[in-house]
């Protein structure tokens, strides 16, 4: 098997995510030599090394100096957040295939915690959008977005919407979209939410609420994002200053 060198990266952590999950292979069980999988990728050691290091920092896998390469856990969705990625990148990195879903469209009035965001009266008009992300058809994230009335008014063409906000953002939206601001909780879904979600109502899900600015800092969207922890994971690297 050989990959293509512009995204063979990404290729040996799919592979390997694909790996530990048809494997089936639970905390600490041990994966091949690096040498092996190596060789049945046609990449190099350098490579694999650094697909390696960007699992571990994930916290799917444990390297033992000397003594070999580990499962750190059983295999989840991660979401780095210590750099933006768009959700179907995240999926696919964790070896799923990803597809959107719009279950609707419409104009609504604003809540109070959205026209604050967005800097509108409250109950002005804004469009609405929920939406269902999916890992291999299983729904995994919830999002409703608000889109700001200013970005509105420039015509976007919502019929060519399939479903990636962020992607479709970029490519209709002046200024583009450059920082995304979000807090993130534990919470208890909706009956709405855990419905789409396929979950028991009072299964936890992690909530984000995610503010996309533009590059002259006024917001484009608010979001509200439901993300179902049975497996989905989000995860952060930081340095110690010493």
């Amino acid at each position: 098997m050989h990959l293509n060198s512009s995204t063979r990266l990404q290729q040996v952590k799919a592979y390997l995510l694909r790996y530990i999950e048809q494997a089936q292979l639970q905390r600490n069980d041990q994966l091949p030599s690096e040498a092996s999988i190596a060789k049945e990728l046609g990449v190099s050691r350098n490579t694999l090394r650094e697909a390696y290091v960007s699992l571990e920092n994930e916290g799917v896998i444990v390297r033992r100096h000397g003594i070999g390469t580990f499962v750190a856990h059983s295999h989840f969705i991660h979401d780095p957040l210590n750099e933006f990625l768009p959700f179907a990148q995240i999926i696919q990195n964790s070896g799923y295939v990803p597809s959107f879903q719009t279950l609707s469209m419409s104009f609504e009035a604003a809540p109070a915690d959205v026209g604050e965001v967005l800097h509108i009266p409250p109950g002005s008009e804004v469009r609405r959008i929920q939406r269902l992300v999916n890992a291999d058809q299983r729904p995994v994230i919830f999002v409703d977005d608000f889109i700001a009335p200013a970005v509105e008014s420039a015509g976007l063409d919502w019929k060519a919407f399939d479903g990636n906000m962020v992607q479709f953002l970029a490519a209709s939206v002046h200024p583009a979209p450059h920082q995304i601001q979000s807090r993130i909780r534990v919470a208890q879904p909706t009956a709405e939410v855990a419905q789409y979600l396929q979950l028991a109502q009072k299964t936890p899900v992690l909530s984000v609420r995610s503010t996309i600015f533009g590059m002259d800092n006024q917001p484009i969207t608010f979001s509200r994002v439901c993300f179902n922890s049975d497996i989905v994971e989000l995860n952060i690297v930081r340095n110690i200053r010493t």
